[in-house]
């Protein structure tokens, strides 16, 4: 009997300390794998974003994203994983603030962001989308859009005044 307390206990420990690993990036709606590369439209115009290396700003290591635009503009932005919420480093004001959180609630807000679904669906021109997080974003300048998460792959698409204006674009 001592002998199978002992064993459960054991397994117990064990699954609660070695299998509570956070989000991996498959099962993430804002995955910071290195190589993770994709293709979006923007308006009439297609880009492609891909997930570099990392950098350290003010003693945190950050990811570096690319969005890379034809024939030759690119736009580098910094994202780091802490507390299972994804931060966003702002280059002008030197600092970092919460922008995505991990583990999405419907109806929390973060940062920029209330969560309005999880679960969602959406047709786009290259096919139907399922199982997305949505997020209604409200910018500083009264700007609003809303965003759509996709687990694996991050945002696979923007609606701006209920229009579709980016989407994810399969290789």
């Amino acid at each position: 009997m001592t002998k199978l307390i002992f064993i459960i206990t054991t397994l117990l420990y064990c699954t609660i300390t070695f299998g509570q690993d956070s989000i991996t990036e498959k099962d993430s709606y804002f995955p910071l794998a290195k190589g993770i590369s994709k293709t979006l439209t923007w308006y009439k115009n297609k880009y492609r974003e891909v997930i570099k290396d990392t950098i350290t700003f003010e003693g945190e290591v950050y990811t570096q994203v690319a969005q890379i635009f034809p024939p030759d503009e690119t736009i580098n932005m910094y994202y780091r994983n802490s507390n299972d919420t994804i931060y966003y480093f702002n280059e002008v004001k030197r600092t970092d603030m919460p922008f995505f959180s991990i583990n999405p609630v419907e109806g929390e807000t973060t940062a920029n962001g209330t969560v309005r679904k999880v679960g969602a669906t959406l047709k786009t021109p290259k096919g139907k989308l399922a199982d997305l997080l949505v997020i209604e974003m409200l910018y500083a300048s009264g700007q609003k859009d809303t965003r759509y998460y996709k687990k694996g792959l991050g945002l696979v698409a923007v609606k701006n005044n209920g229009r579709l204006v980016c989407y994810y674009v399969p290789d």
